[in-house]
């Protein structure tokens, strides 16, 4: 079965593909049908895609053909210019590991302080990724992964702990039929919250407020109460 999908972006139509189909991110097949900039590239964006299951359990990317991971040379690439900018960072040679995880490639860098100074502050990881993204400019099209850098797994149990809370926080706002407003001022950590909640039919989530004011809801189904 082939559905069609558009968002604002190839990561989320992914998500939601995944989720409609009831299969894994890593199982997903698909094909960029469209793209609409928006205005000045930032408003009206979308992504539409075709997208169905893989029989084989691979990953596909925009031409529809499916593969296990990324072209070795690539990730390799990737993997030695993030060293790089770490050692210059740091001024001495930083062990940095590469796996592909299901839609992401993930990059670990192995350093303590790297590790401190991204959990005090992801902004910095986010950074590394955009230059991560920016640095095939070989490649024309937008990459079919979502880049995902992290420093001694210190993001990676981040992510654990937000969905575990979620849902435990889900529990709650259906038993109470109660909202909760959390105030969690990193848009990464809200947008966690969301895509762990996204396949829960009993609540939904919904941002409220601009800025540093950026809230977000988690508010019990009507559909799942009555």
């Amino acid at each position: 079965m082939k559905i069609r999908v558009e968002e604002k972006s190839l990561e989320l139509a992914m998500v939601k593909a995944a989720g409609k189909l009831g299969i894994t991110q890593s199982k997903l097949c698909y094909k960029i049908l469209s793209r609409n900039a928006g205005f000045l590239g930032l408003f009206g964006k979308k992504v539409c895609i075709e997208a169905w299951a893989s029989l084989a359990g691979g990953h596909s990317g925009e031409d529809g053909m499916e593969s296990t991971e990324l072209p070795d040379q690539l990730k390799e690439d990737l993997r030695q210019f993030l060293a790089q900018l770490c050692a210059k960072m740091c001024g001495e040679k930083i062990v940095v590991q590469a796996s592909l995880e299901g839609e992401r490639l993930a990059f670990d860098i192995c350093d303590e302080t790297l590790a401190n100074q991204i959990a005090k502050n992801p902004k910095l990881a986010e950074a590394l990724e955009h230059l991560l993204r920016k640095k095939p400019r070989h490649i024309k099209s937008e990459l079919p992964f979502r880049i995902f850098v992290d420093a001694n797994k210190v993001r990676m149990k981040k992510e654990m702990e937000l969905i575990t809370m979620a849902k435990d926080l889900s529990d709650k706002v259906f038993e109470n039929q109660k909202p909760i407003v959390l105030n969690y001022q990193s848009p990464y950590d809200r947008k966690i919250i969301h895509m762990a909640l996204d396949q829960d039919r009993r609540v939904y989530t919904k941002s409220i407020g601009v800025g540093h004011n950026r809230k977000l809801m988690i508010l019990p189904s009507k559909e799942a109460h009555a």
